[in-house]
């Protein structure tokens, strides 16, 4: 979980839904077994992430939930699948985690950013967006979107700027000066919380007045956290994978995340998170060969976040929400799906 870093502010909704999923478990299978959730940072950092995974290992695990951030699975499985420990992500989007060196350890419950991508130009489009500027991170996540973006969007990029988000590594202005200077209409922006803050609030302080669209890593409510001034939000729009439709395992989530204190509506991530810890814990459950265990209990699995079914350990996914700032107000009033394009919510 990424208790530091750039996306830090989601960890404690990470950190509820795992515990109320944990309480679920032990409450469910009182006398056959208990189950602890053990913690490690990632920092949404590849070296870091690494150095939690070994932690786990070394501690006995049986899987690992996670990472976040797409750079940091990509750290944590080197470590992992060589130990014979399955990981589940629920937040890693990446196209490239779907041909990654894994020996079939890996899996995740959101689907490739190579969907995201499609989404979000239709949502331009929607928009009127004719010369959008693409600013995205270098690392997977960032790199992955960006480049499934530009290669599927059919009119100009009036520019397109990479960046190191790491703290002291950007220029904020700078990258908002590129995308004046160009005199592109709106701006795509595939970044994480704290450096598209910076870069919001820059365009802002620029007189920008185009659109700007952001895509899963700040759509979320508390997003607004890292603004200094957070009136610079006001109309920005952002995609995030839409949870599946209404189950009783939807509804039980979301009655215990409310009662922990979390807010399912505005949270990221959060059914996510419930469900890869539950899909673990059927795994243990079954027995025998963890890995094949765990492929087992991903056919067809009705949880908060949707019905899944692993395919070489990635999900199709039930679309995404698209969600937008109104003020600081946050809510999601469309949605997007393969096969029905935009729709209200």
């Amino acid at each position: 979980s990424p208790q530091t870093g750039p996306i830090a502010q989601f960890a404690p909704g990470f950190d509820s839904a795992g515990e109320v999923a944990i309480a679920e478990l032990n409450e469910t299978h009182t006398g056959n077994y208990e189950f602890e959730l053990i913690v490690g940072d990632s920092g949404c950092d590849g070296t870091t992430a690494a150095t939690a995974a070994q932690t786990l290992v070394d501690s006995g695990v049986s899987v690992i939930v996670g990472a976040a951030c797409s750079g940091a699975t990509t750290a944590a499985i080197a470590v992992a699948a060589p130990a014979g420990i399955p990981m589940i992500s629920y937040a890693s989007t990446s196209p490239a985690l779907t041909t990654i060196d894994d020996s079939g350890y890996f899996f995740r419950v959101v689907p490739s950013d190579a969907q995201q991508a499609v989404a979000l130009i239709d949502v331009a489009s929607a928009a009127g967006v004719s010369k959008p500027a693409v600013l995205y991170m270098t690392n997977d996540y960032g790199s992955g979107l960006g480049d499934n973006f530009i290669a599927g969007w059919s009119g100009d990029v009036c520019t397109k700027q990479a960046y190191d988000p790491a703290e002291g590594k950007y220029d904020a202005a700078a990258l908002a000066q590129s995308v004046t200077d160009g005199g592109c209409d709106s701006v795509l922006l595939m970044s994480y919380s704290t450096d598209g803050a910076a870069i919001v609030e820059a365009l802002s302080s620029q007189g920008f007045t185009g659109d700007i669209i952001g895509a899963d890593g700040v759509a979320d409510a508390n997003f607004v956290n890292d603004f200094t001034d957070a009136s610079a939000v006001d109309g920005l729009i952002a995609t995030k994978p839409r949870p599946g439709k209404d189950s009783s395992a939807k509804a039980t989530f979301e009655s215990a995340f409310k009662d922990a204190g979390g807010a399912a509506d505005g949270a990221i991530y959060t059914h996510e998170t419930y469900d890869a810890i539950k899909m673990a814990a059927a795994a243990i459950i079954a027995g025998g060969d963890i890995k094949g265990a765990v492929a087992a209990t991903g056919v067809k699995y009705d949880g908060a976040s949707g019905l899944h079914t692993f395919d070489g350990g990635d999900v199709i996914g039930t679309g995404y929400e698209v969600c937008q700032f109104d003020g600081t107000n946050f809510s999601c009033p469309r949605v997007w799906t393969a096969d029905g394009g935009l729709a209200s919510n």
